[in-house]
């Protein structure tokens, strides 16, 4: 899943990881491993953390609503942001009704797990993904940073340059 590596992103490629994560859900036997992959999938394609995936996961699985306002975590006042359910597991919703109950931190924790197992990463690793492919694609970070919900720009803009300048140094070679 990983392509170059880097101190940040740790290299995951989004479109890789996206089919990966796809075709691991249409593959698991078990309807838990399937629902963490789901959980992951919706994390990377929001680039959020692995908590407000969390959030959205549920909600989703409660109401069905594909576009769902979560709150963000990290943030000492009261802030939400949009998440999209991928329309590629929309079927899959009636599987995950048992992990409703399951403790948020619990949750999380499966979920690391199972990503570290299969892919050897982490959930950040899937946030950095998403910015990566945004970045990539000549969206402003500006941008990239209101979607992600980064409370300062700068923080961005630190990540975006260590990236380009490791980038620019290999090619020296």
């Amino acid at each position: 899943m990983t392509s170059s590596s880097s101190s940040w992103d740790k290299g995951v490629d989004f479109e890789t990881a996206y089919s990966m994560l796809l075709r691991k859900i249409n593959s698991a036997r078990s309807n838990k491993t399937k629902c963490y992959f789901i959980i992951a999938l919706i994390q990377l394609r929001n680039g959020s953390r692995i908590s407000e995936a969390i959030r959205a996961f549920k909600d989703w699985v409660k109401t069905s609503k594909t576009e769902l306002y979560v709150p963000v975590s990290k943030k000492k006042k009261l802030e939400e942001r949009l998440m999209i359910i991928p329309s590629e597991i929309t079927n899959y919703r009636l599987y995950c009704v048992d992990l409703l109950d399951v403790n948020d931190k619990v949750l999380r924790n499966r979920v690391l797990a199972t990503l570290y197992y299969y892919f050897k990463i982490n959930t950040h690793s899937l946030r950095y993904a998403f910015i990566t492919y945004l970045l990539r694609n000549n969206v402003n970070p500006a941008i990239v940073s209101k979607i992600i919900k980064h409370s300062k720009l700068d923080t961005l803009l630190h990540y975006v340059q260590v990236k380009e300048s490791e980038k620019i140094l290999r090619e020296l070679m």
